[in-house]
């Protein structure tokens, strides 16, 4: 049998038929032209990232904030832009990113890039397939269950410092029982006070929320992020060695800085100093968090937006 143009297949094809097909998906779909501006923004996409259609369509996908991020907290519409690439080669991309949501935050996706060509097989646009890769449990009880308990912060909708007491006491008994590695991140927001002082106590605890929503998204599903004080965020990473903590506490320290919320004047993003450190033979919930607080205050002596893992001489 001779394959027929799909279009063609169909009678009384109305001119949004394509449009409707693409709505009813469950995966997100863009479609970009030549130029790389959106010309198509499905309601999947619409549910995932909040941005409605109309914030996206005649948008060039290299606008400010970025819409795509790499691990590496860099923009994929900039230099190497895969797009540019796909319609350079006809060869689709599958890769592993964060995309923005409308409060700023960042969210881990499975992006699919194909070139669309035209009847003489030049390049006139791409499709952009992408798919929600956050965990789709990232703590062990249920919200309204910690809520009842009193462990959940409810200003950021993330576990409070007394889940997180609980929970460390737990994974340090499990270590010195069985030998399960562990690892924490202890976060804290950079001039925290100055953002405060100078745009509001609202847009200080908006910052707030989006970072937490960032941290907690963009974890496994058995590790655990916390709100330990008010500006103060402790991630607790099962079955982790030390190379993998530190590209994790990276990983989360540039997807933090490139996150945004949008206040009246424009943009605000704040960056996080971290330390980070391994469950030791003898410690204690006390003694973790401190050792991971003061790797976080030598983060900030050497200059803040940084993780430390140990103590060194101050960076130049």
């Amino acid at each position: 049998m001779i394959e027929k143009p799909i279009l063609k297949l169909f009678d009384k094809l109305e001119d949004n038929f394509i449009n409707r097909i693409l709505n009813q998906t469950t995966d997100c779909c863009s479609l970009l032209n030549r130029e790389k501006i959106f010309l198509f923004w499905n309601k999947a996409a619409e549910d995932l990232t909040e941005f409605k259609k109309e914030e996206i369509l005649g948008k060039s996908c290299q606008s400010e904030p970025p819409l795509y991020l790499d691990s590496m907290g860099r923009s994929l519409c900039s230099e190497n832009c895969l797009c540019e690439q796909a319609m350079k080669d006809g060869l689709p991309r599958i890769v592993e990113v964060y995309i923005q949501h409308k409060s700023g935050y960042r969210i881990p996706i499975k992006l699919k890039i194909i070139p669309v060509m035209n009847s003489e097989g030049q390049p006139i646009g791409v499709a952009e397939i992408f798919t929600n890769s956050t965990p789709s449990v990232t703590i062990p009880l249920r919200i309204n269950e910690l809520e009842k308990m009193q462990l959940l912060d409810l200003d950021t909708g993330i576990p409070n410092r007394l889940y997180m007491e609980m929970y460390l006491k737990n994974k340090i008994d499990e270590y010195q029982k069985y030998n399960l590695p562990f690892g924490l991140i202890y976060a804290d927001i950079d001039n925290f006070n100055k953002i405060q002082e100078r745009f509001g106590r609202f847009n200080a605890a908006k910052l707030v929320r989006m970072i937490a929503r960032t941290l907690h998204k963009n974890i496994r599903y058995f590790d655990v992020v916390s709100r330990w004080d008010n500006e103060e965020f402790l991630i607790g990473l099962l079955n982790i060695d030390e190379n993998r903590l530190d590209i994790v506490a990276n990983k989360l320290r540039l997807l933090v800085a490139e996150s945004y919320i949008t206040i009246e004047t424009g943009l605000l993003n704040a960056t996080i100093s971290m330390g980070a450190t391994l469950v030791h033979r003898y410690d204690t919930v006390e003694s973790l968090v401190k050792r991971a607080e003061q790797l976080m205050l030598h983060s900030k002596w050497r200059g803040r937006n940084k993780v430390s893992l140990a103590f060194t001489q101050k960076e130049t």
